[in-house]
């Protein structure tokens, strides 16, 4: 079957979850003229209907009015969804997506790890009953932002892309009208190796993750630690190898792509939850890793070490 195509007017956009990337993209796609509507819930949710969303960036701030609410019946079908929740409340919160789906709507799934569709190994049998694949578009999302609070985010620079494939692994009309509805508000890069592209952020994440939790330290921090840098470049070899067994061969990480993420003094998304006491996305991130690699049997072996020391800590610090 063919990929459902979508509207040529310009759309009308649902953001389903309302963290920093999605509050990010609600702001630069409102601010671009789309009718933007965001289900959020909390202090965010009531900050959004009372004041809007101010997003401030080295250059600029300014503040958006979107449609909030928490129920997305309310906000009725939509032409666009992106999906931006955390891995772990995707399956309770999913049937809330289905009021926002007309016959036609794509949904963007805009998520750090291993995605739900990727494959039988992490594929969840719910959703995929729930959301038909046809309406699925992978999104790798690099986008250095922060909830600074609740209707506030904060860009620490303006290195944003947002890229966007088929599961299918191909480049089709409805990818082509998405960019260029959207070019105005967001930078993005269409391609044809989706799954190349989720495993080459994950290798970032693997290693960011790890280190930059079990530390408290920017990304930075790590790579100018002659043996934490060190450390990074192992998790991103293994990280490499399990994605290689797996059919994805992606180019090791070079040393002017070390020095461009040592010169980011950005809490990476996972640091960010745990300094707000906010559950972690170790399963999608990290444990999906070890498992694949057991299965696969590639060896892992610093993985092995600190993940569950990392485990450790997010169970302790839920209890201290």
């Amino acid at each position: 079957m063919p990929p459902l195509p979508i509207s040529l007017e310009k759309m009308r956009i649902a953001i389903f979850g309302a963290g920093a990337i999605g509050t990010t993209l609600a702001a630069l796609l409102a601010r671009a003229g789309f009718t933007v509507s965001v289900v959020a819930r909390g202090e965010h949710l009531s900050a959004m209907q009372r004041q809007g969303i101010k997003l401030t960036t080295p250059r600029e701030e300014f503040v958006v009015r979107v449609i909030a609410s928490a129920d997305t019946r309310q906000l009725g079908q939509q032409d666009l969804v992106f999906c931006t929740l955390k891995a772990y409340s995707l399956p309770q919160a999913a049937p809330d997506i289905l009021p926002l789906l007309g016959d036609n709507t794509p949904v963007i799934f805009a998520q750090n790890g291993l995605p739900w569709w990727y494959f039988e190994q992490v594929n969840q049998r719910d959703l995929r009953e729930m959301i038909d694949l046809k309406r699925v578009i992978g999104c790798v999302v690099q986008c250095p932002a922060t909830l600074v609070a609740p209707g506030e985010i904060r860009l620490a620079n303006h290195q944003i892309n947002f890229i966007l494939g088929e599961t299918t692994t191909r480049l089709t009309p409805r990818l082509n009208e998405i960019k260029a509805q959207l070019q105005d508000a967001l930078p993005i890069t269409l391609t044809d190796q989706i799954h190349h592209e989720i495993w080459k952020k994950l290798r970032i994440n693997v290693a960011s993750s790890l280190l930059t939790l079990l530390t408290q330290s920017y990304t930075a921090d790590i790579l100018n630690h002659p043996a934490l840098k060190l450390q990074f470049q192992q998790l991103l070899e293994e990280t490499r190898a399990v994605a290689a067994y797996y059919g994805v061969d992606i180019a090791p990480v070079d040393e002017a792509q070390l020095a461009s993420l040592g010169a980011q003094r950005h809490a990476p998304s996972m640091l960010q939850d745990l300094l707000a006491h906010r559950p972690l996305e170790i399963d999608a991130q990290l444990q999906i890793l070890h498992r694949l690699g057991q299965k696969a049997d590639v060896a892992t072996p610093l993985l092995d070490i600190l993940l569950p020391i990392l485990q450790q800590r997010a169970r302790a610090s839920v209890r201290l």
